[in-house]
């Protein structure tokens, strides 16, 4: 009996897969076909293993593994372990070691998150250190610790920060040069920053990294439009965005990596992807969809040099609005990407 990854191979080796909006250039490099995987169990023992498992046979050569470490709120100065949402340092050990294990290579994604919020605005893209110079030691501390770690455990790629809009302009330009210094003085693998999808413009340290990362949460479609959205609609979207993220990437003279790209499965999400409490009515095929038009439109983009769909991390299922393309339609459409990506 033919086995479902052969018949998606098949499809692909017959080019029947996946409509291009125009003549693509052909790939010089083997894209980083990525999944995040948030290391969010409460329980520091549970593994990881059946989840990277089952990423490897959707195709996937790269994961990137997702701690979390918190302060206060966007005022503080002091970030670490949360008690129960930071997962320990063994864990990651524990989990670079099975990914290997797999045949995926690592890229070791650390996240700031906020213990207790002032307002509701309040997120990592909004920190206002009461003390800027105590905030950056403390950074400095959890970086450099996380940098030796991923050079003893041979992970492939390390990011430097995600998403701190606030703290990632020329303003703090100088605390990036010594930070990425220190670095890379412990580290020998690429490096990467993730600036965020309304503000990678304004991100100051690009040229500071070895690949131009951005969390890709753009609109595809306008909140008036009624769902469902055409995925040439979708797609067309992408292209648009596409041009300007190329363009962008060759003044900075890096490879693109979209670090997170991502969308609820829940109504009309293609138009808001980055509420990630929305609880809107569960849509798959929404998804789904999001997911087919980024793979018609980026397929064989020789300036991409990875993409890393979130987040695998959850149950998953036909009830889940989450991100998680875990056992939904999604992860067919990922996979078909990758199993073409993998094949140039």
């Amino acid at each position: 009996m033919t086995s479902r990854r052969q018949a998606l191979q098949a499809i692909v080796a017959g080019g029947l897969l996946l409509p291009q909006l125009g003549q693509a250039a052909p790939a010089l490099r083997k894209l980083e076909r990525g999944v995040a995987l948030g290391l969010f169990h409460e329980d520091p023992l549970w593994s990881y293993r059946g989840l990277l498992k089952e990423l490897a046979d959707l195709s996937a050569s790269h994961v990137s593994l997702v701690p979390a470490y918190y302060q206060e709120h966007a005022g503080s100065t002091e970030i670490g372990s949360h008690p129960r949402f930071s997962v320990p340092d063994e864990t990651i050990r524990r989990t670079i070691s099975e990914a290997h294990a797999l045949g995926l290579q690592v890229l070791l994604f650390p996240i700031v998150r906020l213990a207790h919020p002032r307002r509701d605005s309040e997120w990592r893209g909004t920190l206002q250190p009461d003390d800027r110079k105590a905030w950056w030691q403390s950074y400095e501390r959890l970086t450099l610790h996380l940098a030796q770690l991923a050079q003893q455990h041979k992970v492939a790629q390390f990011s430097v920060g995600s998403e701190l809009s606030t703290l990632d302009g020329e303003r703090d330009r100088p605390d990036w040069q010594r930070l990425i210094g220190k670095v890379r003085g412990l580290y020998q693998g690429r490096l990467t920053y993730s600036g965020n999808w309304d503000h990678y413009d304004k991100v100051a340290l690009y040229d500071l990294c070895d690949t131009a990362g951005m969390c890709a949460y753009f609109p595809l479609a306008s909140r008036l439009q009624t769902p469902p959205v055409p995925v040439e609609d979708l797609a067309a979207a992408w292209q648009q965005k596409k041009v300007e993220l190329l363009a962008f990437v060759k003044k900075q003279n890096r490879p693109l990596l979209l670090t997170e790209v991502g969308y609820l499965s829940q109504r009309g999400a293609v138009a808001w992807p980055w509420e990630e409490a929305a609880q809107k009515p569960v849509d798959l095929e929404d998804q789904r969809r999001a997911y087919e038009a980024f793979a018609r439109v980026w397929q064989g983009e020789p300036l991409l040099a990875g993409v890393y769909f979130w987040n695998y991390y959850g149950w998953g299922g036909r009830a889940s609005r989450g991100y998680t393309m875990r056992h939904k339609p999604a992860a067919q459409e990922m996979e078909r990407y990758f199993l073409q990506e993998a094949q140039r």
